[in-house]
């Protein structure tokens, strides 16, 4: 069960699956991302800032910045780093998606936002650039390294789990106390898969949380498929430091199967036509 703290918000402990959780396309529906389709960049902008408005005229946001405010205390963040947007110019939940993150943006005013899929388009990226966001080129899989002193919030709107643990895999030591990761809830994740296949096919993220704090923020906005699933997870310094040495030591790169979930840079680059 979930208990509430004292600002009001659900901190996780467990919950049952998802009914009407999102996910990204499938493998076979992914061809399509290849083509660079044309877009009206003058429009795809402009549903883009009315769906940006949508969300700061929103309970969400409001929720989403009190529980923002709660994990750093008087910590700054100096960076938003996002993943897997998806098509921005033809998905309307990618938009809204993004519009969340224009609005922390707007709200946290860190140093710098960057974001990546390798499914942009060149015309999808210079809408990106247009409204201040920098493009990481290279598809490193979200293998992102973080700053040791600074605190990074890391959006992955519903991003296939792999993901995730590709990140946490690249920063496995002591400095993600200084990370929030905005994601599909591993609470739901480690309840919904057992843990004899979570520790084979995610070992960072079964691992890792025992050591973490989860927050739910309820999914009060209009439209439900878009931020359904999602929570807040942080890594407080006391629960971290009761971790043994060894514990990071043990650091291998992660390797997948082929799956639909996820999609390699060598299984994106094969993909034909």
């Amino acid at each position: 069960m979930s208990k509430l703290d004292n600002d009001g918000f659900q901190v996780v402990s467990s919950k049952r699956a998802s009914k009407n959780k999102s996910t990204k396309l499938s493998h076979q529906s992914q061809e399509f991302w290849k083509r660079e389709i044309e877009i009206n960049t003058e429009s795809c902008h402009r549903r883009i800032i009315s769906a940006r408005e949508d969300v700061l005229a929103s309970q969400y946001l409001i929720d989403v910045l009190k529980a923002v405010s709660n994990i750093v205390g008087c910590r700054n963040i100096v960076e938003i780093i996002c993943f897997g947007l998806g098509r921005i110019g033809e998905c309307n939940i990618s938009r809204y998606q993004l519009a969340l993150l224009l609005c922390l943006k707007q709200k946290l005013n860190p140093n710098k936002v960057l974001v990546h899929d390798p499914v942009f388009t060149s015309q999808e990226c210079d809408v990106l650039k247009q409204l201040g966001l920098e493009i990481i080129k290279e598809n490193n899989e979200g293998s992102y390294v973080i700053s040791d002193q600074e605190v990074t919030l890391v959006y992955l709107p519903h991003c296939p789990k792999q993901l995730t643990n590709n990140f946490l895999w690249s920063n496995w030591s002591l400095k993600l106390e200084n990370c929030i990761l905005l994601c599909n809830s591993f609470s739901t994740l480690t309840e919904n898969q057992p843990s004899r296949e979570l520790s084979v096919e995610v070992p960072y993220i079964y691992k890792i949380c025992q050591y973490l704090s989860e927050v739910s923020i309820d999914n009060s906005f209009t439209f439900k498929d878009i931020f359904n699933d999602t929570s807040f997870h942080f890594f407080p310094k006391e629960k971290l430091n009761t971790v043994p040495a060894s514990f990071w030591a043990d650091r291998q790169k992660p390797e997948y199967k082929e799956t639909e979930e996820f999609i390699t840079s060598l299984m994106f680059n094969n993909l034909k036509i």
